[in-house]
């Protein structure tokens, strides 16, 4: 059965009738060759095809038939503010010098889709290449077949690629004593990981180069990707950071503390209460401050209503440029 997770991922561009390497978001001398990079990656697919091929059909049929009905529209939709942040991030200065990179796509209707719309309106509009693909990683295979489907009934120009973003040995041995029930959340992103045998964020970004990427991840796979972001995907121009309260509280903390290597651009949380280890966000209320020679376009992006009459919602969201990247 073809899923089409085995569609090439690195490309190769001929010139004169040979072909040439792409260029990578790792900068030289990068720790990873394109070589080991690729055999990571080819042995990932190979591994992939068998988890997708694992999913009962009848499981896969009742999720279809139960987010039609719920009409699901993502966790992170466009009634967020931040949701223009982050399309805006697509076309941001910088950020079309390669691919759209997510880490975390669920079903495919949330941050997924908002990027997919921003960059087929932009490759409609010329201002982005129509070569240019969004890649988004999906560690749990029933959800990778329904965004792969849903994707494919959008014609976005993009790709699900169904992975972990980082291997078992990579994960911290505790969760959150605040919060019991991620103690759960651990041992399933462990067992995920497990199943994947690889992880890819490294290995794609030794070999594709991106100039946007989007954390979107696991509880507990921020430190990991983290460390492979600035080790392995340094040329990145933009990345975007979802629930910065936990999941990638380390990477807005560490743009914070290192100024000159990150611009903290655009910030906004939401507020929340922790109420016998249960997380309880008020959407309607919350904070959020853009910066930089930015501010004024991104302060108009967020002040305009959703839609007439609806106040746009707050979440925990931050969008980093990388001084460091190509160009700066």
């Amino acid at each position: 059965m073809n899923y089409c997770l085995l569609a090439p991922i690195f490309l190769l561009a001929a010139v004169g009738g040979r072909a040439i390497a792409q260029e990578t978001t790792c900068a030289a001398p990068c720790p990873l060759s394109r070589a080991d990079a690729e055999s990571i990656l080819s042995s990932q697919q190979a591994r992939s095809a068998t988890l997708a091929a694992a999913v009962p059909p009848k499981l896969l049929a009742k999720l279809k038939s139960t987010q039609q009905r719920r009409r699901v529209k993502g966790e992170f939709h466009d009634q967020f503010a931040a949701s223009r942040v982050l399309a805006w991030a697509v076309t941001a200065p910088g950020s079309a010098a390669g691919d759209i990179l997510e880490i975390g796509a669920s079903n495919g209707a949330g941050t997924t889709g908002i990027l997919a719309r921003a960059l087929k309106a932009a490759i409609a509009a010329g201002t982005s290449s129509a070569t240019r693909r969004l890649l988004s990683l999906e560690v749990r295979p029933e959800k990778f077949l329904m965004g792969e489907a849903f994707r494919k009934v959008q014609q976005w120009p993009s790709q699900l690629m169904l992975a972990s973003s980082i291997n078992e040995s990579q994960f911290p041995s505790q969760h959150d004593p605040q919060r019991p029930e991620s103690a759960t959340w651990l041992r399933r992103e462990r067992e995920s990981a497990r199943e994947h045998q690889v992880g890819v964020l490294g290995p794609l970004c030794a070999s594709r180069r991106y100039g946007l990427l989007n954390v979107d991840g696991g509880a507990f796979t921020g430190w990991a990707e983290w460390n492979i972001i600035r080790q392995l995907c340094s040329r990145v121009a933009w990345v975007a950071l979802d629930d910065t309260d936990f999941k990638t509280r380390m990477m807005l903390e560490y743009a914070r503390a290192h100024p000159s290597e990150w611009e903290l651009v655009y910030e906004e949380t939401v507020s929340q209460d922790l109420k016998g280890g249960t997380l309880i966000k008020h959407y309607r209320t919350g904070s959020r401050s853009a910066r930089g020679e930015h501010k004024a376009t991104l302060d108009a992006l967020v002040a305009a209503p959703a839609r007439a009459g609806v106040t746009p919602l707050f979440r925990n969201f931050a969008l980093l440029r990388n001084r460091a990247a190509p160009g700066e």
